[in-house]
């Protein structure tokens, strides 16, 4: 069986393309090295991948062949496998063909007046041979010669009485008479004699099969090691997680940069607490937005974090570190799950970075003279009722509903349920667009709309669009789908021009303003988490079954929401 390896990646440096091989950790102290660029000998790309992969083998088989050298090292075998046996076998055979007397110049030299004598005689000689053989159970000098020639060819060593040394006599043996016989089908000028032992002989030319040899087969790993970007997308493709494509965009930008400090082709077993601190530290480094910086794309992740050092900039909040953190610790974990590492280099408690303000206080609601300034702003003063800029950020007070819940509503998800108009929060598109995502479970609901809404005009407005669109028209998805994407940089940007906009307060501060009111209004709690689609980090059975609140039990409980220190005289 011949060892699979994966297609290795290649370099240009000058004009020449090279593979890059790495030493084993294991081996690296002893050889002093802890990789090798090998040339492909070509410019031309393509032929420089036709020949990557052979010449990783070769360095590989190398580089295994002078750690074993140095080291003493024999691999041991008690008993051979069948893919042990054929590949010893095949190298025979190799070896006796290849040593193949001349017998043509033999008869010739000899005392024999025909070549049918000479055959006859020699044929003669073969059937003793064997005979020999036989009776030895195969073990004569000559065949123990072949047998030792083999083992120190593959640096493998099998105990004189063991099963693997008897396998091997028997195998030398085989190849033998196999390879005599090949000599006695050329006599007779047929390249193959009667019935040739297919697992050594090519049964067209007689002569050996391909093969690799088991010392090259010891010295390659038996699975190429994959790379942290191949295990990234299995991970991200595990069937018991339901992640959007936002979501695994966002993992990948997180793992992506990680991958670039540890280097993708680690395995993913040699990662140590030390590496993970590695990625801490660096990260920690960087400042926001640095793939941004100019010239970003042909900089390391080490370059980056001095350029921005150098120039001053402010670094990643501790959030934004632990970000990156968070997600590596959930890779190695699944990948520890899954077998492909003995056990966790470090817990994400032991490396995250401490962060001095608390989760609650990062980000705030608008107090009532930001919701004034910006409920008296331009968009209001004007009555731009045909935008979303007017209409999103209404619902998302008065509602609580998220960014992306309201940008992506199809105008047939605000309807009638039991003489109730509400919001029908959905992943489910009407328009015939697979183009509507939601956060959680519990983000599927039915949101009475807020009396002061309909006051505002949002029915009027919702009867004048067409029945079979989205109920923003001016909204476009953005790059990953999502369609509160491009609002919120439009939105967040209105904010800050009117003054409405800071660290702490940005288009999500609305939903702080909702969750507020909640309280204030002394919403039942479990109303209040239906209505906005939080759910409890200890869901149960109980909160599993059934259908939920009832459709007026709900609207009772929204019009307690109000905020009465905000001028609405604009709208």
């Amino acid at each position: 069986m011949n060892p699979r390896v994966s297609v290795p990646k290649i370099f240009l440096r000058g004009n020449k393309w090279y593979v890059r091989v790495q030493v084993p950790k294991s081996m690296q102290e002893r050889l002093k090295r802890k990789e090798y660029w090998v040339s492909l000998r070509t410019s031309d790309r393509a032929e420089a991948l036709q020949h990557a992969t052979a010449a990783t083998q070769k360095k590989r088989r190398e580089i295994s062949a002078v750690y074993r050298r140095l080291s003493s090292i024999k691999e041991t075998f008690h008993e051979l496998n069948a893919d042990q046996q054929l590949a010893l076998g095949r190298e025979a055979y190799a070896t006796h063909v290849s040593g193949n007397a001349d017998l043509i110049a033999e008869f010739k030299a000899s005392n024999f007046e025909t070549l049918k004598a000479f055959t006859e005689a020699r044929s003669d000689t073969v059937d003793d041979v064997i005979a020999r053989l036989r009776l030895a159970r195969s073990d004569t000098p000559h065949i123990r010669i072949m047998a030792y020639k083999l083992m120190e060819e593959n640096d493998i060593r099998l105990p004189e009485g063991s099963v693997a040394f008897q396998q091997l006599l028997e195998i030398c043996a085989d190849t033998f008479i196999e390879a005599k016989r090949n000599e006695l089908a050329k006599l007779a000028g047929r390249a193959v004699h009667d019935a040739p032992n297919q697992q050594y002989v090519d049964t067209v030319t007689g002569g050996p099969k391909s093969y690799v040899s088991l010392g090259d087969q010891l010295a390659l790993p038996p699975e190429p090691t994959p790379s942290l970007t191949a295990l990234m997308e299995a991970f991200l493709n595990n069937p018991n997680k339901l992640r959007t494509v936002k979501t695994k965009k966002s993992i990948r930008g997180y793992l992506g940069v990680v991958f670039q400090v540890l280097g993708d082709d680690t395995p993913v077993d040699e990662i140590t607490e030390s590496d993970c601190e590695r990625v801490r530290d660096l990260i920690a480094r960087l400042p926001p937005n640095f793939m941004k910086l100019p010239g970003a794309g042909k900089h390391t992740i080490e370059e980056l974090a001095a350029l921005a050092e150098r120039k001053g900039l402010n670094k990643l909040s501790p959030t934004g570190v632990n970000n990156y953190l968070r997600w590596l610790m959930t890779f190695l974990g699944w990948c520890h799950r899954k077998g492909k590492m003995d056990r966790m280099p470090t817990a994400y408690a032991e490396i995250k970075v401490a962060d001095p303000v608390r989760k609650k206080d990062k980000r705030a609601a608008f107090s009532n003279d930001q919701l004034n300034v910006i409920f008296r702003s331009q968009v209001y003063q004007d009555q731009e009722r045909n935008g979303s800029l007017f209409w999103v950020p209404l619902i998302a007070l008065w509602n609580g509903m998220r960014s992306n819940e309201i940008c992506q509503l199809d105008v047939a998800d605000i309807k009638l349920e039991e003489n109730v108009w509400g919001f029908d929060v959905t992943h489910i598109s009407t328009t015939g667009d697979d183009d509507k995502s939601v956060k959680t479970g519990s983000s599927i609901r039915f949101v009475p709309m807020h009396p002061r809404l309909i006051k505002f005009g949002l029915l009027d407005f919702h009867g004048e669009r067409p029945r079979n669109a989205k109920l923003f028209g001016d909204i476009t998805r953005g790059s990953d789908g999502y369609y509160s994407t491009n609002f919120s940089k439009k939105v967040n940007r209105y904010l800050k021009g009117i003054g409405a906009h800071g660290p702490k307060h940005k288009f999500h501060s609305f939903r702080h303003n909702f969750r507020d009111a909640l309280r204030k209004g002394r919403v039942d709690r479990e109303i209040g988490k239906a209505l906005g689609g939080w759910t409890g980090s200890n869901t149960d059975a109980f909160d599993i079954y059934g259908n939920g609140y009832d459709v007026n039990e709900l609207r009772d409980e929204i019009v307690r929401v109000d905020y009465p220190h905000v001028d609405w005289s604009k709208i």
